[in-house]
């Protein structure tokens, strides 16, 4: 409501009484005049009323209109608010099922990818997904949704595509655990795939490998790949572990240090491949 229609409304709440009054005593005045007789006078005070009463009607006819017409901007700011809210709900709904359906896209990429890298090995595998992760300094595991009932069981190899992932050592009904590569307690037979040195791969714990017994003499450099020696029968030779990141001498003066940075990165990874068959891994 404008300034002057607010300032028109305080005056008539203000003088109501004396409006209302002046106005029954000349509509009294009226009725006792207009008559046969007094028909000039009575002519005269209808048009006195005329000239009174009808810019005060006007007035109130306005504040009228202007209560009127914030009450229906009231219902249309309403109905804005509410179209409003099914907008956002429907835009919520939109990002929600573009988000689902991106999801989807990745998982069939990854999927798809793991297929034809299963089609290309010569044994048997069964795929499983990672319900679970254990990360920590001592222990570094993951689940799988995959078990006995499907032919999983322990020591079998666990790999992804581009290397390995560790090895089985519980077993369920449905389920089991898989020891990953970082772990302190894995140990893997493997050799440079250049000069074919062998050593034993171990965790570190975090999220690195360590390459032990490799000798001052022995040929290693920063890039070599090392690859799986399939010596001791739970690894098929020839899988890629990883690639060396440091080679320096040890503290004895015998062997060397060697880091190896794991080819498969254990963090992202939502798949893996379960090596079921063990014969003819070396042939």
């Amino acid at each position: 409501m404008r300034s002057s229609e607010r300032n028109i409304y305080s005056f008539l709440r203000k003088y109501q009484v004396i409006i209302i009054s002046a106005a029954l005593a000349l509509f009294s005045l009226h009725l006792a005049l207009t008559d046969k007789k007094e028909y000039a006078r009575g002519y005269l005070l209808k048009e006195i009323l005329s000239y009174t009463v009808t810019p005060v009607q006007g007035l109130i006819l306005g504040v009228q209109d202007s209560i009127t017409g914030a009450w229906n901007d009231y219902f249309f700011l309403i109905g804005v608010h509410e179209e409003n809210e099914s907008l956002k709900k429907t835009i919520y709904s939109l990002v929600e099922e573009n988000r689902r359906l991106g999801e989807d896209a990745r998982q069939n990429e990854r999927l798809r990818a793991l297929l034809e890298f299963k089609q290309s090995l010569p044994y048997g595998t069964t795929g499983a997904s990672i319900i679970g992760f254990n990360i920590e300094r001592w222990s570094r595991t993951v689940v799988l949704d995959k078990g006995s009932s499907d032919g999983i069981e322990k020591d079998q190899a666990a790999i992804a595509f581009g290397g390995i992932v560790g090895r089985i050592i519980e077993v369920s009904g449905g389920g089991s655990r898989v020891l990953l590569t970082t772990d302190l307690r894995s140990n893997i037979d493997v050799m440079i795939e250049r000069s074919r040195v062998k050593g034993v791969v171990e965790g570190n714990g975090t999220d690195g490998l360590i390459m032990k017994y490799v000798r001052q003499v022995d040929e290693v450099q920063v890039g070599d790949q090392v690859i799986t020696s399939g010596l001791s029968g739970i690894f098929p030779k020839g899988l890629i572990v990883g690639e060396v990141t440091r080679v320096e001498k040890s503290g004895d003066n015998f062997f060397k240090l060697v880091e190896v940075r794991p080819a498969v990165d254990l963090g992202r990874l939502e798949e893996v491949l379960v090596i079921r068959e063990r014969s003819s891994y070396n042939e």
